[in-house]
């Protein structure tokens, strides 16, 4: 009866691990930070994008890192735009593949 039940839970997490996609992450950096009310800020309009699953900003880094929904693709000038909307100026960005 064991071997049963750890069968059907193995055939139960597989299709979970296969359709496990990956997520495009950008790190970029934000010019401009200068209290954490800048960063709740920042990141409420980061989080609006359409494409954007999550979004982080780091006050003492002067950096904001964005998780891109799976299956979708980072629209770099769509964050550079909402962080000037924002009031700030972006710099550098690196975009890297994390597993979901």
């Amino acid at each position: 009866m064991k071997k049963i039940a750890i069968v059907f839970v193995a055939l139960l997490w597989l299709p979970v691990a296969v359709w496990a996609a990956d997520q495009e992450v950008v790190e970029i950096g934000v010019s401009g930070l200068a209290c954490p009310f800048c960063a709740y800020g920042l990141e409420k309009n980061l989080s609006k994008l359409p494409d954007v699953e999550s979004a982080e900003v780091d006050l003492a880094a002067n950096s904001a890192r964005v998780v891109i929904k799976a299956d979708h693709t980072a629209d770099l000038e769509q964050i550079k735009q909402a962080i000037v909307k924002a009031g700030f100026t972006p710099g550098d960005a690196n975009t890297s593949v994390a597993q979901e």
